[in-house]
């Protein structure tokens, strides 16, 4: 147990360190007429930040509309609830719409089954930003054939919304998760435990819900953290379609402006998820241990 500690804390300040060291790249690269590498600015650049992070408080960003500066600790502590709450609740309507359409995908015939694959494949090459468009556009086509206004397309003033961006960040995601689930299922519906299933009786349904998806759950923890990734990176594509003051904007400030503040944000975005998933697979790798693995 001490050296998985000893392990996760190592990995934790190599983590810190890539990112003082991204934190400063722009104090290196300077151009006059040309392109020039200055490794002294960008030694006393990495030497200003570390300062700097002891007083955080005095540090500030532009933010908003206009060209003010705000604290950072105000300017983060207002953006990272938000984004992480329009994160969290695409990930879990991923996991969610991914679990149901991927047990009505293996209830359908094998030709029904062939038609959908090629509509998730063709809806995984459609850009992000696409997707976002085409939504927006149809939300306001149906507003001006209607009056309806299904969803708020655009953030004015200090107003929020979360259901169209929480579903635009999560469609991808759903493809992605249903394609693998789905290569996940075929592979343990050849296993002998699924025929020995269907010979005592019980139905392709409940044989699916029973055996089959809780034996894809271990593959599914290990393939959630590209989802995830997946999620961060088109995070700051929703915020800026969207008008969303957001985490993933302050950070596009902050790495412009203050490297130091940049540095900060970089940790709050990665090591709590990566002390969740750390977490996470040591319980499983305990519970894998103690026999309660597959069938």
């Amino acid at each position: 147990m001490m050296k998985k500690i000893s392990s996760g804390l190592l990995y934790t300040f190599f983590i810190f360190i890539g990112f003082l060291l991204v934190s400063s790249v722009s104090a290196m690269l300077q151009y006059d007429h040309e392109l020039v590498i200055n490794l002294d600015n960008f030694v006393l650049s990495m030497k200003t930040t570390l300062t700097q992070i002891g007083d955080f408080s005095t540090l500030r960003i532009p933010w908003g509309e206009s060209d003010r500066t705000y604290p950072v600790t105000e300017v983060f502590a207002e953006s990272y609830g938000y984004s992480f709450l329009i994160l969290l609740g695409a990930f879990l309507l991923a996991i969610v719409v991914a679990i149901v359409l991927s047990y009505c995908f293996m209830l359908l015939p094998r030709k029904a089954g062939r038609i959908v694959s090629r509509f998730l494949d063709g809806l995984d090459a459609l850009p992000d930003v696409f997707i976002v468009v085409l939504l927006q556009l149809f939300i306001i086509w149906l507003f001006k054939r209607t009056g309806f206004l299904l969803f708020d397309i655009y953030t004015l003033g200090e107003d929020r919304i979360y259901v169209l961006p929480i579903v635009c960040l999560a469609i991808l995601p759903i493809t992605y998760l249903i394609k693998n689930f789905i290569f996940q299922l075929r592979e343990e519906e050849s296993k002998p435990y699924i025929e020995f299933s269907y010979s005592k009786g019980f139905s392709k349904s409940y044989t699916l819900w029973v055996h089959l998806f809780r034996n894809v759950w271990i593959h599914f923890f290990y393939h959630s953290k590209p989802v995830f990734l997946l999620m961060l990176s088109n995070l700051l594509i929703i915020e800026l379609l969207f008008n969303i003051h957001g985490f993933m904007k302050a950070l596009l400030f902050a790495s412009t402006a203050s490297p130091p503040a940049f540095l900060v944000g970089m940790v709050l975005l990665v090591l709590p998820f990566y002390a969740i998933y750390a977490l996470g697979s040591l319980c499983l790798k305990t519970w894998l241990k103690e026999g309660t693995t597959v069938e």
